[in-house]
Parts: C-alpha cells; sequence; structure tokens
C-alpha cells in the first residue's frame, strides 16, 4: 500500500473513530442517572450501574479474539464497518427501553457486535510501517480521545434539555454516519496470509493460533499489563456520577456536571497520545510508559481524597495525560509482537484483555461503592500501582 493509501485511510479511520467514540462517549456519564429513571433507587443503584457498565465487556471479552481472527481471513475494513452499524442498531434500541432489565441485555448483545476501537487499532496497524506505529497509533487515540472529550458535555447537555433518551438516539446516529465514512472512504487492498489446508475446527484452529500468539513471545506479558491497567481505571469509573451527586446533591445540571470530568480527561488524553507515542518510538516505550502508570495510580488515589468538585477536574486532567500515554505506548507493544498477517488476533487478544478488565473492574467497583463511594477510588490506586512495577519486566527497547 502506498503511503497515500495508508494516510488516507489514517485520517479516514480517524474520523470515523471519532464519531463513534463522540456517540459512545455521549452516554457515558448518564448510566446511573438513567438507570434512576428506569426506576432503580437506593443501593440497588450503584450495584446496577456496574452490571450495566461492565456488560459489553462481558460478550466483548469472548467476541474480541473471534472477530480479531475474521478480520485476518477476510479483512480490517469489514469488522470495522460490523462494529459501526452494529452499534448504530443497538444504542438506538437503549434509547426505547422499558426496564433496566431491556438495557442490559442490549449492552450485552453491543459487547457481541460492536468492538470499534480493536477494529479501527487493527485496520491502521496491519498498514503502517512498523517504527511509526507508535505515533500513528497515538494519532488514532487523539479521535478515540477527542470523541470522548466532545461526547460527554454534548450528551449531559442533551440529556439535560431533551432526556436521556435522546441522547441514546444521537449516538445511534453518529455511528451510522461513522460506517458510511468507512464505506465510501476507507479503501483496503486486503491479501490474506496463505494457509495450509487444514482440518481443524474453527475453535480447535482459534485456540492454536491463541496458543502460538501467546508463547516465547512479550505479548503474553503485554496484555497482562493492559489487563491490570484497566482494571485500576475502571473500579472506579462507575461511581464518579454518584460522587458529583454526592458533592452537588442540589444541582439540576448533573448530567453535564459529570459529563465535564471525562471532557476534562479526553483533552488531556489526546494531547498526551501522539507525544508520549513519539517518545516512545524514538527513545524506549518502557520508562514513559512506567512514568505513566505511576502518575495513573497518583490521580486515581486523589479523587478517593477529592472533597470538592474543583479536585475531581484537577485528578481528570492527570488521568487523561497518564491514560493518553499508557494506551499509545501499549498499543504498538502489541504490533511489534504480532506476527505477519497475525495483527487482527492479536489486537483480538487484546480486546478481550481490555474487555474483562471493563467487565470485572465496574462490577467489583459497583459492589465497594454500595459500601463506600471513595472505596473503589482506593482499591484503583493499588492495583494501578502494582501495574506499575510490572512495566520494569518489559525490554528497555522495543521489541
Amino acid at each position: 500500500m502506498t503511503t497515500i493509501r495508508w494516510r488516507r485511510n489514517l485520517w479516514g479511520t480517524w474520523l470515523a473513530e471519532f464519531l463513534a467514540l463522540m456517540g459512545f462517549a455521549a452516554t457515558s456519564p448518564l448510566w446511573a442517572y438513567y438507570i434512576q429513571d428506569l426506576g432503580v433507587s437506593g443501593d440497588a443503584v450503584a450495584r446496577w450501574s456496574g452490571l450495566i457498565i461492565s456488560a459489553p465487556a462481558m460478550t466483548m471479552a469472548v467476541m474480541g479474539p473471534i472477530w480479531g481472527m475474521l478480520s485476518d481471513r477476510y479483512g480490517r475494513k469489514l469488522m470495522v464497518m460490523r462494529a459501526m452499524f452494529g452499534g448504530a442498531v443497538l444504542m438506538g434500541l437503549v434509547g426505547f427501553a422499558k426496564t433496566v432489565e431491556h438495557v442490559l441485555i442490549l449492552r450485552l448483545l453491543q459487547g457481541v457486535f460492536t468492538g470499534t476501537v480493536a477494529a479501527a487499532t487493527t485496520l491502521v496497524a496491519s498498514t503502517t510501517p512498523r517504527e511509526r506505529l507508535g505515533e500513528t497509533l497515538g494519532k488514532l487515540q487523539v479521535a478515540i480521545f477527542l470523541g470522548q472529550f466532545v461526547g460527554p458535555s454534548t450528551g449531559g447537555f442533551v440529556a439535560d434539555m431533551l432526556g436521556y433518551r435522546a441522547t441514546f438516539l444521537m449516538t445511534s446516529g453518529y455511528l451510522f454516519l461513522a460506517g458510511l465514512l468507512m464505506l465510501f472512504v476507507v479503501q483496503e487492498d486486503f491479501k490474506p496470509v496463505e494457509r495450509t489446508a487444514q482440518s481443524e475446527s474453527f475453535v480447535q484452529r482459534t485456540r492454536l493460533e491463541v496458543t502460538a500468539l501467546l508463547t516465547g513471545s512479550m505479548l503474553g506479558l503485554v496484555l497482562g499489563l493492559r489487563f491490570v491497567l484497566r482494571l485500576g481505571l475502571q473500579i472506579s469509573s462507575p461511581l464518579l456520577p454518584l460522587v458529583v451527586q454526592d458533592m452537588l446533591p442540589n444541582s439540576t445540571f448533573l448530567s453535564s456536571a459529570a459529563g465535564v470530568l471525562t471532557t476534562i480527561s479526553g483533552i488531556s488524553s489526546a494531547i498526551a497520545a501522539p507525544i508520549v507515542g513519539r517518545w516512545g518510538d524514538q527513545h524506549g516505550a518502557r520508562s514513559p510508559l512506567m512514568i505513566a502508570t505511576f502518575v495513573l495510580a497518583g490521580a486515581i488515589g486523589i479523587q478517593a481524597l477529592a472533597t470538592e468538585y474543583w479536585m475531581l477536574l484537577i485528578a481528570q486532567v492527570f488521568v487523561g495525560l497518564a491514560v493518553g500515554g499508557t494506551l499509545s505506548i501499549v498499543s504498538a507493544y502489541i504490533g511489534r509482537c504480532a506476527p505477519e498477517g497475525k495483527a487482527g488476533a492479536a489486537y483480538g487478544l487484546d480486546t478481550m484483555a481490555t474487555s474483562l478488565s471493563n467487565a470485572i473492574g465496574p462490577t467489583v467497583g459497583g459492589w465497594l461503592g454500595a459500601t463506600s463511594l471513595n472505596l473503589p477510588f482506593y482499591v484503583g490506586c493499588v492495583v494501578t500501582a502494582i501495574s506499575g512495577f510490572a512495566v520494569s519486566k518489559l525490554p528497555k527497547d522495543d521489541v
């Protein structure tokens, strides 16, 4: 693929992913409030929030490697379109849900059919020179974080003005437009790696490919690190809107206040991702990854101690900077670990690791939050700090 082609695909995918993440992020501050609007109250709100937020990750953990391996066989663009259009349908249906159980079922299906970040990352990584992976994937992360920057504020505003259901319908529209961009702008000249004739079933081939990828390489350690890093963050994330509600009990703009926190995090992540990614490409990735990990642990800890809303705003700046740095570097590590023609499988395993943490973290956080709203932040701080020490096991130079 020519330089012009892969750059065009990068920016086409960039814009589509921006729209998709803007849509998904528009709903992120609203789940705890939408659940209450559907009739849930008391301590059950924290538990249902954890379940609703983690539900897509439960099914995505299973489907991620499968979609990744199918992308290696049938093309990466097709997988991105599947995630975009599938998300458009399901998020639109969430806007018509009548009970919290309906929302839970739709969120489980969301994990089966979506996964735009993994699909887009695989597409971009498979067409980018390896020596440019950190910088290029950092640029893609900017689209993700900018979407997370714009989405929560617009979603919170629309929810305050028009109601929660209008926000989910808006998200559906964003995802549909993103799918059309992938269809008409991105061009993929996909040629799968030739495979010898195999008599095994799909399940057996999947197991063999996963074993081959994780054996004798750094990929297993990198994926384990991805899991623990994400787990520390996700243990505390479902409780942030409830902390805002506790700090601002009389506010009529709770959705907007919660959305601003995610917006602040998205801005700082968008700034950090390409800068730290380029730093890792040029000078080695281990040191900046370790610094970012400990900054993230400290920022989560600050939120546990916060007594005023402005303290949460400051903490979210550092959360965003750290998350932007860790995501771009770990994504580049995975791309460099992936054998030729197996980028989809490698990023599919990354989806599984991320999804497992996204499933476990909010569920654990929801149960801890039913006891104390601060407890999940303390636990998340400790878990993230532990992962910082695990970074020292990575090689100083790129793999």
